[in-house]
């Protein structure tokens, strides 16, 4: 809607949302796929159920899924010239509790270029939080992350681009029932039921190091390295760039250092590498 326009019809509410709360609307940036979430409580039990209307706009088809939580990205992919819409959505079942990423409108990519397929990751939830169910998720453009935030207040962080769970922790001992991205940090703020306001983002001083000590994933590591111009990855950035050097993959080796971070591996050093190689 703009100004004093009048709403316009999208598509109709699909039968499995029918006896849900709607919780959550979401668009994505072109707005031609959409999203519409609703809970519901089960009968005889204590499981919410999440029940989910993806719909493309385009082709003018429903799909009904299962799930809490879900959300559209832009994101360039390895090896492609134009932005990809990614479509993230967590789902708490009977059977156990994913996270899925879905490329839903390729962008154009080099010939050879491997599909980005599905990815997937297993949500954890503490024995304490049993009960505990996704209720919002928020996607950070500057980290290409995923922010996912619970009903008992904890939040799990994970790389977009491979579904790996990069941090989790509870933020609030009452429910979060609003969030939306800040920008200004590439993280999320949220406002609790106390009515207190929370705002959380990536420790860039940090969060390098933890991914290659904790998580022992060196690529990720690079790649948020590399994106975000992050320190922490100084001796990983020379070792590639050494065992490029040394396999005479010059060209590789120059990209590396083009690309490395804080500059670690822009020195005279490097320049007298190549001069001595070549």
């Amino acid at each position: 809607m703009e100004g004093s326009s009048e709403p316009v019809k999208m598509f109709d509410r699909h039968a499995t949302l029918n006896d849900t709360q709607i919780i959550n609307y979401k668009t994505s940036a072109k707005e031609n796929w959409m999203v519409l979430v609703g809970i519901k409580s089960e009968p005889g039990t204590n499981r919410i159920i999440g029940a989910m209307q993806l719909y493309s706009k385009e082709k003018n088809v429903s799909q009904p899924i299962e799930g809490h939580a879900a959300a559209f990205h832009e994101m360039k992919l390895e090896g492609a010239t134009t932005p990809s819409t990614l479509f993230t959505f967590a789902a708490k079942t009977a059977t156990g509790a994913k996270l899925h990423v879905i490329e839903v409108a390729p962008g154009a990519k080099a010939e050879g270029t491997a599909p980005f397929g599905k990815k997937n990751a297993d949500i954890y939830f503490p024995p304490e939080a049993a009960q505990d169910f996704p209720v919002a998720m928020q996607i950070s453009s500057k980290y290409n992350c995923i922010y996912m935030v619970t009903k008992f207040g904890y939040l799990h962080l994970y790389d977009m681009e491979s579904a790996t769970l990069i941090y989790m922790n509870r933020i609030s001992a009452e429910t979060i029932f609003v969030t939306a991205p800040h920008d200004a940090t590439g993280g999320i703020v949220g406002v609790n039921r106390k009515g207190q306001v929370l705002c959380v983002t990536v420790d860039e001083a940090n969060v390098v190091p933890y991914i290659c000590k904790q998580l022992n994933n060196y690529g990720l590591a690079l790649r948020l390295a590399v994106k975000n111009n992050l320190p922490g990855a100084e001796q990983l950035f020379a070792q590639q760039f050494n065992a490029l050097m040394n396999s005479q993959d010059y060209k590789g080796a120059a990209k590396l250092a083009a690309e490395s971070p804080q500059q670690v591996l822009r020195t005279p050093e490097t320049i007298q590498r190549f001069q001595v190689e070549i």
